[in-house]
């Protein structure tokens, strides 16, 4: 794929895909040193509130683990998508990296709160 040459020298591009690239190492380095496995085999993956019982599921590592793979599709997914939108609307290009680093932060603080919990 052949990125637009204006995509690159917007500097409101660069902005948002060098704060993808920050969230993106930020998330997945946090998920990948402040998991332990020897701390628990299994791990708390959502909280569903209900009317019985738990509250809390219980999952394998994988599921946790899958976050940081999320993080990573989330971020080169969205610059690909924002490159091949940027010549038809640059408006949509910008908001599709913005949204993505917000979807980028959100997973985080996610991912944080499940880790904690553990």
């Amino acid at each position: 794929m052949e990125l637009p040459k204006k995509y690159l020298h917007d500097r409101l591009v660069l902005l948002f895909i060098t704060l993808l690239a920050v969230l993106l190492v930020v998330g997945v380095s946090l998920v990948l040193l402040r998991f332990d496995l020897s701390k628990n085999p299994t791990t708390i993956v959502a909280y569903r509130p209900n009317i019985s019982g738990a509250s809390y599921q219980s999952g394998k590592p994988i599921d946790i683990y899958s976050m940081a793979v999320f993080m990573a599709l989330t971020a080169v997914g969205a610059v690909i998508l924002s490159a091949r939108v940027y010549l038809l609307k640059r408006f949509l290009a910008v908001f599709i990296l913005a949204s993505s680093a917000f979807l980028l932060i959100l997973a985080t603080i996610v991912s944080n709160s499940l880790i904690s919990l553990q």
